[in-house]
């Protein structure tokens, strides 16, 4: 029984230790340095726009544009677009280098412009993915 323990113990903070490992190297850049973001509201659109580092990408399916709870319906206007497979998520559509979209305001009240949300999520090619980034505009 202790043998099992220790063994089990030992699996798992090998495990912890070579995880932490990963969440820790140097070579890989902050979300705000990998994905630089910029947005402008002019008139009734919004335009949303990344460069994004070598060796990152952004997940199609995790770019939205929201005000309130609502999401807005975005066109992509450049893009750099290819297909992964995916270990987590299956054959998955990401986006490398530049990546620019917008949305139509018109059917948003005044009020509602004050609260768009841009959310997205990407990684580090082979190293690490990033939590979901929520930014205000």
């Amino acid at each position: 029984m202790n043998l099992k323990i220790l063994l089990y113990s030992f699996v798992f903070t090998s495990c912890f230790i070579s995880s932490n490992v990963k969440f820790t190297e140097k070579d890989i850049l902050s979300v705000d340095e990998a994905f630089i973001l910029s947005s402008k509201i002019v008139k009734n659109k919004v335009s949303v726009s990344w460069n994004i580092k070598p060796g990152y990408y952004l997940y199609k399916k995790s770019i939205l544009i929201k005000s309130d709870n609502d999401s807005l319906k975005h066109n992509y206007v450049s893009k750099n677009q290819s297909t992964i497979s995916d270990e987590f998520f299956g054959d998955s559509i990401i986006f490398k280098d530049f990546l620019e979209i917008d949305a139509n305001l018109l059917q948003l009240h005044p009020l509602e412009r004050k609260d768009i949300k841009i959310i997205y999520q990407g990684c580090a090619e082979g190293k690490y993915c990033y939590p979901e980034v929520i930014k205000s505009l």
